[in-house]
């Protein structure tokens, strides 16, 4: 049903009058009556009773005078919701994120998200970092987040996958509260006889297992237990506990610093380089537009912003 026709038939009802309809409607009564006929036409139904002073509904006129209205309002509703679908207010944007990034980096960015579009449901995972990357590839997120050593190893080796490092995550030696040096770096030897609480290593990601590789053999040991964890928030309470030592984003032990406390490594740590990941392939839709101007305009490099645009590109 022609939507204008049926707001020129209700302001006729209301009227009573073709004309006065007419007027009403900023239009002459000739167009007017076309329109009118050209609704009962497809209706298949007459609408009006043409009397010699204006006119009234039919029986079925007055069924469609009745509902008319709500198909409007309902009309109405529904060309809102589109238009702003297409504009990035409303809609449905699907995050993976590694836990480091959601515990840390992620929730300002969705608070700030949440203010342009609040109309935008945000269904949000945690799996580990090649679940995020396989998930985006595949379609099942929109955007993801890991936390690499080597952002441009992760874009070798995910061609179909746009890479956009973010910043760097400063690492530390997270140790318990009542051990440990206050201040000033310390040589991870020292803790060579402690257990190292280490989140495992996953097969082609360049990880936090790698960087504490590197380091004891850097510094010529190997330490007396190594307890491998599924996450870092697995890794706080055992350190918490006295249970052991690791190696952790310093913002994210500030986070969870009940029991535990980082120090700085002499010689120093090579950074996790958090990372935005979406599709090289896929248009991105209205809402991760919106999203990826949230995350653009929140980390910059040498002052400029990180491009995070609507084009697809590599790195």
């Amino acid at each position: 049903m022609n939507l204008r026709r049926l707001e020129y038939f209700l302001t006729v009802v209301e009227e009573g009058s073709v004309s006065l309809a007419a007027r009403r409607l900023n239009m002459t009564q000739p167009p007017l009556s076309q329109a009118i006929q050209a609704l009962e036409r497809e209706v298949g139904a007459e609408l009006l009773l043409r009397l010699p002073r204006g006119v009234e509904p039919t029986l079925a006129g007055r069924l469609l005078a009745e509902q008319g209205k709500d198909l409007l309002r309902w009309s109405g509703r529904v060309e809102d919701s589109v238009r702003r679908i297409g504009q990035g207010l409303e809609g449905r944007l699907r995050i993976a994120c590694v836990p480091s990034i959601s515990w840390s980096l992620l929730p300002p960015l969705l608070k700030r998200f949440s203010v342009e579009a609040e109309g935008v449901e945000v269904l949000l995972s945690d799996p580990n970092p090649l679940q995020v990357l396989n998930r985006v590839a595949d379609g099942g997120a929109d955007v993801g987040f890991i936390a690499p050593t080597d952002t441009v190893a992760v874009a070798a080796a995910y061609p179909a996958l746009v890479v956009e490092q973010l910043t760097e995550m400063p690492l530390g030696l997270v140790v318990p509260l009542d051990r440990g040096p206050v201040g000033g770096p310390v040589e991870a030897s020292t803790y060579a006889r402690d257990a190292w609480i280490i989140p495992e290593a996953v097969p082609g990601f360049p990880g936090l297992a790698e960087l504490a590789e590197e380091l004891w053999r850097r510094e010529g040991f190997r330490p007396a237990r190594v307890q491998y964890v599924s996450t870092l928030q697995t890794a706080l309470p055992l350190v918490a506990a006295g249970l052991g030592v690791g190696l952790m984003p310093t913002d994210l032990v500030r986070l969870f610093s009940s029991g535990v406390r980082a120090i700085e490594v002499a010689g120093g740590i090579a950074p996790l380089r958090p990372a935005l990941i979406r599709s090289a392939q896929m248009r991105p839709s209205p809402a991760l537009e919106r999203f990826l101007a949230v995350v653009g305009g929140s980390f910059t490099t040498s002052g400029s912003s990180i491009p995070l645009g609507k084009e697809p590109h590599g790195q």
